[in-house]
């Protein structure tokens, strides 16, 4: 948070919270021509170490996704 929302009143930090659930409902819906997206597999590699003395976790995932697209073919 940055520093000048540390102290807020109460009634502000609730009309916040609201204007973005308001904002998010009134979004509009994805087009029904997007392409449906399904994840085949998720890979996570994880190691432990040290740098500079401090204790690290180096991550890397590997997510492959098959994306079909509902265009009909050309003729």
């Amino acid at each position: 948070m940055p520093p000048e929302d540390k102290d807020i009143p109460i009634t502000r930090a609730v009309g916040r919270f609201l204007g973005h659930l308001w904002s998010a409902a009134s979004k509009p819906a994805p087009p029904d021509d997007e392409p449906t997206v399904q994840e085949v597999s998720r890979e996570t590699e994880e190691r432990q170490g040290q740098i500079e003395g401090h204790k690290v976790t180096l991550r890397r995932t590997t997510i492959e996704e098959i994306e079909f697209n509902d265009d009909p073919p050309s003729s």
